[in-house]
């Protein structure tokens, strides 16, 4: 057990190999200030800045694609992230968040926090308003929650919810119905403790002992996992395989999907058709709970990946993190920043050379023995 400044709120932290639990906590009263839905930007990466309380860290001297950090924060050396619409698609539908040095609000003046820090990547699917309302505001939902970050499960879990039902009572009441869903896997660091909470298929993984470990912090939130396809089943939902028709005429077998909703994810924010009783949805089907994990930051970890399906779908967990370190290896450049933004260029390379047709997003944050290691004795 370890405790964070305060003995009596205390969380129960776990060896990151383990696998990732849901909770559902129980609810605070509902948010009063409804948030509107984003609007569109032209830069699907956005390293928010919240008025007063967050700020920015980015080096400018990077690919051009690339946002990383000139600063750190806490135990938090570097971080980068890239996103990419991929070899076909002329659009991108994921959206990425970064807030460093998350700062207390005027009412809390008088506590002691630690440095905090936020990372989410979002995956949109049926347009990006979803997506864009979770870059948005997903991380105030959970850093105005009362017990953050003292509790952070508990306030990161009513931050999910208010966000689901937020955008689903916009989505109902909108001219159109909107339709849009998403994905969200965040990276929440308090003092030297990370959270990793995720729904949909988006993973989380991360590097030890200079490469030599491998662990997966997320698991896969798809209809085709055993224990997703019978709760989609026990809550009267239906699995179904589909297929894919190529070029030549040729069908082949496409992803397992979810009915109603047809998603290939099992849990989403949003995607108001496949979970309104009223337009033949089935809200016991694709849910918005998230799996939390929680973990003390040891000394002989490396790094934070963060990336969407679009990344893991074409690469191995081994492959990632062997990418992530290959160009750091024969670069001379010590910067820890710069070494971040080399690891996520050549993951989304190596992605890309794998033919991914997918929309590409990936982040990575660093840990101290990221930039300690030798150049040259990393053991992938």
């Amino acid at each position: 057990m370890f405790y964070l400044n305060s003995p009596s709120q205390k969380e129960n932290l776990e060896d990151p190999r383990s696998k990732p639990q849901g909770h559902i906590y129980p609810s605070t009263p509902q948010t009063k200030r409804m948030l509107n839905f984003a609007s569109e930007t032209t830069s699907p990466v956005n390293m928010l800045s919240s008025r007063n309380s967050e700020k920015r860290f980015f080096h400018k001297d990077v690919s051009l694609n690339v946002k990383a950090s000139n600063k750190e924060n806490g135990i938090v050396k570097a971080f980068a992230a890239v996103t990419d619409q991929g070899l076909v698609r002329n659009y991108n539908e994921d959206r990425v968040s970064i807030i460093l040095n998350i700062m207390k609000p005027p009412h809390r003046s008088s506590e002691k926090w630690p440095f905090c820090s936020f990372f989410g990547i979002y995956d949109g699917h049926g347009g990006s308003k979803c997506a864009d309302f979770l870059r948005d505001n997903l991380h105030q939902l959970i850093i105005r929650d009362p017990r953050f970050p003292f509790n952070a499960s508990e306030a990161i879990m009513e931050g999910f919810r208010q966000a689901e039902k937020i955008f689903i009572a916009n989505a109902d009441t909108s001219a159109q119905k909107e339709k849009s869903g998403s994905c969200a896997l965040i990276v929440l660091i308090v003092g030297d403790i990370c959270y990793v909470a995720n729904l949909g298929d988006s993973r989380a993984i991360m590097s030890g002992k200079s490469g030599r470990k491998v662990y997966t912090l997320s698991k896969d939130h798809k209809p085709s996992d055993e224990n997703e396809m019978k709760r989609i089943i026990d809550g009267g939902g239906k699995i179904y395989q589909s297929s894919i028709t190529m070029p030549t005429g040729q069908s082949l077998p496409g992803p397992y999907r979810a009915s109603p909703g047809r998603l290939s994810v099992s849990r989403t924010i949003g995607d108001l058709y496949a979970k309104s009783l009223e337009l033949g949805g089935n809200p016991e089907v694709i849910i918005a709970i998230p799996e939390i994990k929680a973990f003390k930051i040891l000394p002989e970890y490396d790094f934070i990946i963060i990336g969407s399906d679009g990344v893991f779908d074409k690469l191995t967990n081994k492959e990632i993190i062997q990418s992530s370190w290959n160009k750091n290896v024969a670069c001379d450049d010590l910067n820890p920043h710069m070494q971040a933004a080399n690891g996520v260029n050549n993951v989304i390379k190596a992605a890309m050379s794998k033919r991914s047709l997918d929309n590409l997003t990936v982040v990575l944050i660093a840990f101290e023995n990221f930039h300690r290691v030798p150049l040259g004795q990393v053991s992938v």
